[in-house]
């Protein structure tokens, strides 16, 4: 397992300001990486702060963010050097590095759930994920039929620390929207392992269009890499024998059914049956893993979620709706300054929690009583909310104060004690 430290931590800077603060475990990424160069014009320091800054701002377009970069007095290229970088090859290496490398040092979050399951202890767990958003101004139509396509990318949420990477692109030569399972096998297994130590087993939880039965079979065996989605309507399988599992195990409790079954691809994956007392529903999920108990199965693909919730935060939070640029180059670029930006938002809102106690108490109220609520119900039909539910409660976005502080503390660049003092009265009074 890549080393995490036990408590999330920002480099400690002194008499720093706030904005120096935040982008300091960029920077540390950036010294190491093997892509850095020394460009007089625009420096990598520059360029990397810049492509963060255009994320978290609202700013539809390049222009409109460099005009208000210059507004606040701050230094920002001209239009045509801003984009001229997004195609440069040597930043896009030089940004995956920087991005991956800062993900993958993210330390874990708080949750009595994972404590709970030390099962898992051996895994790093993945939700995946793919991503479109509107195409650049100045892409080009589809020759057949006139249609800008949107831009695509595989994305992965670790569930421990919460931090997002991008896996791949979609590719945008040969397909208009290219499925899943085809962009996955266009990465090598190292790719998808993203830096797992020899020893650890990678676990992706995917939507529906992550399955392909014979994958999964050599992902398993060639590098212990897994995969649990969920079953399709229209698939039939057979069953072909039990999977032992403990019933008196309350993290199984709604489980119906732990079975292997047969595939028409001519491989065995393992099945299990749930029944999910909040929605009432039944549900069948496939996995290539065999040891985890089914309960835990279940509520990793409940987890699933959060990066529905993540791509949620980019959209509709930050206004990441539409591509920057229209070389391949500058689509990549954006998709790492995405999980850039939004990484150091983890880290950042972690410090302010754990040093400065400062936490969106508003929201934890509000989802304490949905909670209790939701007991409450489930208890008047003598159901008991699930275990596992119980013990992994937490925010798993940005709240939009937050996002908006933030872009404040950015250009304002108080020292840290007024910034953070800002936000405990935001979250305190509105």
């Amino acid at each position: 397992m890549p080393h995490r430290p036990s408590k999330p931590t920002l480099p400690v800077i002194p008499n720093a300001n706030f904005a120096e603060h935040f982008f300091a475990p960029a920077r540390t990424h950036l010294h190491q990486a093997p892509s850095a160069r020394v460009c007089p014009e625009l420096s990598d320091d520059q360029w990397l702060l810049l492509g963060v800054r255009r994320v978290l701002e609202d700013r539809p377009t390049g222009r409109g963010f460099l005009q208000h970069l210059l507004a606040y007095g701050l230094e920002a290229p001209t239009t045509t050097h801003f984009f001229e970088t997004l195609k440069s090859q040597r930043r896009l290496a030089l940004i995956s590095e920087c991005a991956h490398g800062l993900a993958r040092s993210l330390p874990a979050l708080e949750a009595e759930f994972w404590a709970g399951v030390p099962e898992l202890a051996g895994f790093e767990t993945y939700a995946g994920d793919g991503h479109f958003h509107a195409a650049a101004a100045h892409d080009s139509a589809a020759a057949d039929d006139g249609v800008k396509y949107a831009t695509g990318h595989f994305f992965s949420l670790h569930l421990r620390t919460h931090a997002l990477a991008q896996l791949t692109a979609a590719d945008q030569l040969t397909r208009k929207k290219e499925h899943d399972m085809h962009a996955l096998k266009r990465l090598s297994l190292e790719e998808l392992r993203q830096g797992a130590l020899k020893g650890r087993q990678v676990l992706y939880v995917w939507d529906r269009a992550g399955i392909d039965f014979q994958q999964w079979h050599r992902w398993k065996h060639s590098g212990g890499l897994y995969f649990v989605s969920r079953e399709k309507e229209n698939m039939r399988l057979a069953p072909s024998g039990d999977n032992a599992w403990d019933r008196a195990d309350p993290r199984n409790a709604g489980v119906l059914a732990d079975e292997l079954v047969a595939t028409s691809q001519g491989v065995s994956v393992r099945r299990v049956r749930y029944h999910c007392v909040v929605r009432g529903e039944e549900f069948s999920f496939l996995t290539s893993e065999y040891t985890l108990p089914p309960g835990v199965i279940a509520h990793l693909y409940r987890l699933r979620w959060e990066i529905e919730k993540t791509f949620d935060e980019l959209k509709n939070k930050l206004g990441e709706t539409k591509a920057w640029a229209s070389s391949a180059n500058a689509k990549a670029m954006q998709a790492h300054f995405l999980c850039l930006a939004h990484n150091l938002m983890i880290l950042c809102e972690a410090e302010l929690a754990r040093v400065h106690g400062v936490r969106n108490e508003a929201e934890l109220t509000r989802r304490a009583h949905r909670l209790e609520k939701e007991q409450k119900r489930l208890a008047k039909e003598n159901l008991v909310l699930p275990l596992l539910v119980r013990t992994l409660q937490r925010l798993t976005v940005r709240s939009v104060k937050f996002i908006r502080w933030l872009r404040v503390q950015l250009y304002l660049q108080p020292h840290d004690e007024p910034a953070i003092a800002a936000l405990r009265q935001l979250y305190a009074v509105l």
